[in-house]
């Protein structure tokens, strides 16, 4: 690709903003890549067998191009590359504004006026509390909520979740749960059983992906790239050329509009395609459907947990992989910058690595989740009040940073760092918490698991369906090859005998994630002005990517615990008056639940094989990755669907056994494995009509507007109810 020398001299000595506003007024037409414009791909190469993905989304499938619905509709990714007229808007003329919360309250009239500085009224906000279930969506919450519910009822019924029933308490246990459906619990809506489902407040949060440069193969995720040149794994923040769009050879000109159906950059939600809710019946049919429905819809360019909470975070939307950064991978402040700015406490807590993507977001700036020198020093730099997670490699704070804290090093002043210890019982863990106190400018760091447990796990302990925290499938599987290294199908490892996330001995020495948030909540509300603390539980997310049900179900209960305590600390301090909640997650996955999944859930408890929710059969390897490495997607014989099913483990006789499946009808069992673009459900109180007053509302993603869904909200609107109720805007 040639540059000119005037286009040179522009990349080198004007700002982003003035380069578009220059080049905007020399030529008006197109100036991004879109999917009318990508390159026609070229042929796979013979790809190497891929490794099993580990259960996080640390790693996605590359994809470039959309694929057919399974009614098999055209592809959307024509071979001839096109130059149609590009965005014209309001915004055409000058430089692109930067748009921020508070103008976009005051743009759609939640507040009357803007103050002079955001510290302004902050005396006067609310602590302002923010949980992630990462990947938990609507599904996924009914199936917490079901599986909570039974298991209480059998415990009335003399039953114990971990060993089952005996005798005549088993017999009349089976008996009560005979022909029990998901009709005898919910079918819509917020629904009920785990704590957060009694806050008042219900909605649906759109988590919208964004297409620059070129699409990825398959379609798989959106593609982790910016408005700077390359993938954002090529560079560091902001070291790279501006991207050039292939047809008019100038900087990509963002567009608003929806990338499948107009060729602009943002992959929006559509009511037609998936559904005006995550509930809509056409999940639980088998098709094909002819009213414009797509049970692909989903599947197609999802989105990652680093730029869905940096919306949360910051109010900006970017790329896949990138952390609270905007498009010119510029940093954005986050709200726990904005809170300690105004003389609030702030930090991040999560059953994950304390850096990675979902708290990682709101405490470092990187444009790749991945670049763990870049998000260390980030990480440093932001200087948060209060930190707690798993540490672990480049997704926790950098080992020199850690031995300042510790006592004698050059932070041991400001900051204490609490570390998982074989001599230390989880009961004790928190006793150095005794005397802290954030009003002295004490600061936090909490540490367990990875390098400090025998185990290694990266994540919490998980407490599987039965609350045992072991006798769980260790799923594995391995790729099946052809001579000439092709992906050919997935064979499922799993051993017969039963695994322990973490032993017995490891477990003891860790506090369980309501009693990490219980200290958590505890030290940074005796701030006298206030806090913001993020508690993400991330191990949903891992759970899911690994199809493992029982897994899943354990860090449900374990969010839906910790929110209870959240909930007695509100209503002892202040209540709601003083204090906002806000309970949703990041992404969806793409789990269905079969109608008889409440009696299959009791049976397995009634008979002490609760690790029998997940398959023996569960492999813990990405199907439609072994299939984008196999070249599925240029094939196009099948429907995505169909290609699926040829790397899934599961037998119809064990989706038939665990009553769900993961992915489209037909895919497999577990036939996904990944993120999916499907509105996620937000629960709440405190809010005081902000997010209510916004559904529907549209945003600004580089001056450019966004169109907002219908009856719905997007996380940037969730970001700007935060910032007022914590301003007190």
């Amino acid at each position: 690709m040639k540059i000119t020398l005037f286009a040179l001299n522009i990349l080198l000595f004007f700002s982003p903003v003035q380069v578009q506003a220059a080049l905007r007024g020399l030529d008006k037409q197109r100036s991004r890549r879109s999917l009318k414009g990508a390159k026609s791909p070229k042929s796979p190469k013979s790809p190497k067998s891929p490794k099993s993905p580990k259960s996080s989304d640390d790693t996605h499938s590359p994809t470039k191009f959309p694929n057919k619905s399974p009614t098999k509709s055209p592809t959307h990714s024509p071979s001839t590359p096109t130059c149609s007229k590009g965005y014209t808007g309001k915004y055409d003329d000058g430089p692109l504004p930067l748009d921020n919360s508070e103008r976009l309250l005051l743009r759609e009239g939640v507040i009357g006026e803007l103050p002079s500085d955001l510290c302004t009224n902050a005396a006067g906000g609310k602590n302002v509390m923010l949980v992630i279930g990462d990947g938990m969506g609507w599904e996924m919450i009914r199936a917490g909520a079901i599986a909570k519910e039974i298991k209480e009822e059998l415990m009335e019924m003399g039953c114990n979740p971990n060993t089952g029933c005996d005798g005549a308490a088993a017999v009349a246990a089976k008996a009560a749960f005979v022909g029990r459906t998901l009709d005898h619990y919910y079918t819509a809506g917020k629904g009920h059983g785990l704590s957060f489902q009694t806050l008042p407040d219900y909605g649906l949060v759109t988590t919208s992906a964004m297409v620059i440069q070129q699409a990825e193969d398959g379609a798989h995720y959106a593609p982790a790239r910016s408005l700077l040149e390359g993938k954002v794994s090529d560079h560091f923040n902001g070291m790279a050329p501006l991207a050039l769009d292939d047809c008019t050879g100038k900087p990509i000109d963002f567009n608003p509009a929806d990338y499948e159906k107009e060729g602009g950059n943002m992959v929006l939600w559509d009511d037609v395609k998936g559904g005006a809710f995550p509930w809509d019946e056409r999940y639980y049919q088998t098709g094909p459907f002819n009213d414009g429905f797509d049970p692909e819809f989903i599947m197609r360019h999802a989105t990652d947990s680093a730029n869905t909470a940096g919306a949360l975070a910051t109010g900006h939307k970017a790329s896949v992989n990138m952390m609270s950064v905007n498009l010119y991978e510029e940093d954005v402040s986050t709200l726990v910058e904005d809170a300690m700015k105004c003389g609030k406490a702030a930090g991040v807590l999560s059953s994950v690595p304390v850096l990675h993507a979902t708290p990682g977001s709101f405490v470092v700036h990187s444009n790749n989740r991945n670049n763990g020198p870049q998000m260390q020093r980030s990480f440093e730099k932001v200087n948060p009040t209060y930190a707690a997670g798993t540490c672990t490699g480049r997704t926790a704070p950098s080992p020199e940073h850690l031995n300042k804290m510790r006592p004698g090093g050059s932070l041991s002043s400001q900051w204490t760092l609490i570390e998982q210890n074989p001599n230390v019982s989880a009961e004790h863990f928190y006793d150095p918490l005794e005397g802290l106190d954030p009003n002295m400018d004490h600061h936090v760091m909490v540490c367990y698991g990875g390098n400090l447990t025998p185990s290694g796990q990266s994540n919490a302990p998980y407490r599987g369906l039965d609350d045992s925290y072991s006798n769980r499938y260790c799923s594995r599987g391995s790729v099946d090859t052809d001579a000439q290294g092709v992906p050919t199908g997935v064979t499922a490892t799993t051993k017969d005998e039963l695994c322990d996330h973490y032993s017995a001995e490891e477990v003891a020495q860790i506090p369980k994630m309501a009693e990490h948030v219980k200290a958590a909540i505890e030290f940074l509300g005796k701030d006298e002005d206030g806090f913001f603390l993020m508690y993400e539980q991330g191990d949903i997310d891992w759970a899911a990517h690994a199809n493992h049900m029982d897994d899943m179900l354990g860090a449900m209960f374990d969010l839906s615990d910790s929110v209870d305590v959240m909930l007695d600390w509100i209503y002892a301090n202040g209540g709601w008056e003083k204090n906002a909640l806000y309970v949703t997650a990041d992404h969806d996955h793409y789990l269905t639940l079969n109608h008889n999944f409440p009696e299959v859930v009791a049976n397995f408890l009634i008979d002490g094989e609760s690790h029998k929710i997940t398959p023996q059969n569960n492999s813990n390897v990405n199907p439609w990755s072994v299939g984008v490495a196999a070249g599925r997607h240029n094939d196009e014989s099948k429907t995505t669907t169909e290609h699926i099913k040829d790397f899934a483990t599961w037998t119809d006789e064990d989706i038939e056994t665990v009553a769900h499946f993961w992915g489209a009808f037909g895919s497999g069992g577990n036939g996904w494995g990944s993120h999916s673009t499907r509105p996620v459900p937000i629960s709440y109180n405190g809010d005081d009509g902000c997010l209510k007053a916004l559904e529907g509302a549209g945003y600004q993603v580089l001056g450019r507007p966004v169109e907002g869904s219908p009856g719905k909200v997007d996380q940037v609107h969730v970001h700007a109810c935060m910032l007022k109720n914590l301003f007190n805007l």
